[in-house]
């Protein structure tokens, strides 16, 4: 296990504005503290250093583990998964129109990482339900 720095997860937490850089849950919804995840996996060499580590929710963070990749559901090929430091969010996801609670991908790393990291799992939508109900989902 790497050790961060109380400096550096600071720096992450707000640079990601509270709230996990994979399925976008605020921080302040939830009693656990959310861990830096590196982007690369520091057993696959990842520094820790800024430009690779992203704020991730417990959940999310447990599923990524040390993967960098996975199968796009749709097409069966291996894609690197969305990376927060070198991708903008909203070119790989969105808030379905339909129901602001799910997540809906737009590309083959979105479909991926939201595949892996199980993003729509029925914890999740539920959490993001009742944010809906007190205004706080989805973030602006």
């Amino acid at each position: 296990m790497t050790v961060i720095s109380t400096e550096v997860r600071y720096a992450v937490a707000e640079r990601a504005r509270q709230r996990c850089e994979y399925c976008h849950l605020a921080q302040e919804s939830q009693v656990a503290t959310f861990p830096a995840d590196h982007i690369i996996p520091s057993v696959k060499k990842g520094a820790t250093e800024l430009s690779n580590l992203a704020l991730a929710c417990p959940r999310c963070n447990a599923q990524k583990w040390t993967y960098t990749d996975a199968l796009d559901p749709t097409t069966g090929q291996r894609v690197p998964l969305f990376n927060p430091r070198a991708q903008e969010w909203a070119e790989h996801f969105r808030w379905s129109a339909a129901d602001s609670a799910i997540l809906e991908p737009l590309s083959a790393s979105g479909r991926a990482t939201l595949a892996l990291l199980d993003m729509n799992s029925p914890q999740h939508v539920l959490i993001r339900r009742w944010l809906q109900a007190i205004g706080k989902h989805p973030a602006q």
